[in-house]
């Protein structure tokens, strides 16, 4: 069966030869997309972090501090952590993933984000894995989800259960993308809901919540916040990228 797959890649290889989704060059497998070269320039993130949020922090690899934000502010999730900085190729390949249906690239992002978590013993203890949801107008709109799409790789990929009906966006929010972190925090309050029966399935449970980016943290917070609310257990979040600098 496994020499019959191995043939079966070598020929869809011949007929279709994929190409790197950066840097256009063909690589060696159907399926991959991007090469071993922009592999390597995308910027993985290395500690220390803020032990709450995952924001780069200056110090030893081993500080575990918490930064000005999540000090200041009402941090409902346990732990944030994202696997690369949001920068260069990346950029462009999330833009793909997002905004043109790229979604041929959502088993090497799965992969990449897996092997972070287990490096940073994250993936253990984990009851139910749930994806950041679109309001319905916005994901008529895109047609797909890039927060679901990568929860399902993942929950496959950990064995861990997984539910894209438990938790639902009420709001048709303006992008937050274009807002400052107070307005972003405003923008989101309110906009995620609990269904009856992902309150009954969410109770005293470990969650993982997945999402693309970590902006300022807003809209996981407001997730966690109603998960919280309902009576969870601890709520962890695990993003492909984060665009921050040493504070």
């Amino acid at each position: 069966m496994l020499y019959l797959r191995y043939m079966l890649g070598i020929l869809i290889n011949l007929l279709y030869p994929a190409s790197c989704q950066v840097c256009g060059i063909k690589t060696n497998r159907w399926n991959e997309n991007i090469c071993a070269d922009c592999l390597k320039n995308m910027r993985k993130r290395l500690p220390p972090f803020c032990r709450k949020c995952g924001r780069q922090m200056p110090g030893n690899p081993g500080s575990e501090n918490i930064c000005a934000d999540c000090r200041n502010s009402a941090v409902y999730f346990d732990r944030a952590l994202s696997a690369f900085h949001y920068d260069d190729s990346l950029k462009e390949l999330v833009h793909s993933f997002k905004y043109n249906k790229a979604t041929c690239m959502a088993k090497e992002f799965s992969d990449l984000i897996t092997a972070f978590m287990k490096q940073h013993g994250i993936d253990r203890e984990i009851d139910l894995i749930l994806p950041i949801p679109m309001h319905p107008a916005r994901l008529f709109k895109r047609e797909v989800n890039p927060s679901d799409i990568l929860a399902k790789n993942i929950a496959r990929k950990l064995s861990v259960r997984y539910s894209g009906a438990f938790l639902k966006k009420i709001k048709n929010t303006r992008a937050q993308s274009k807002l400052s972190r107070h307005e972003r925090i405003k923008n989101i309050k309110g906009s995620f809901f609990l269904t009856r029966h992902g309150a009954i399935e969410t109770r005293q449970k470990n969650i993982l919540l997945v999402d693309d980016l970590f902006t300022t943290g807003s809209t996981v917070n407001e997730c966690a916040r109603v998960l919280k609310k309902a009576g969870s257990g601890r709520v962890n979040v695990i993003t492909l990228a984060r665009g921050d600098s040493l504070p």
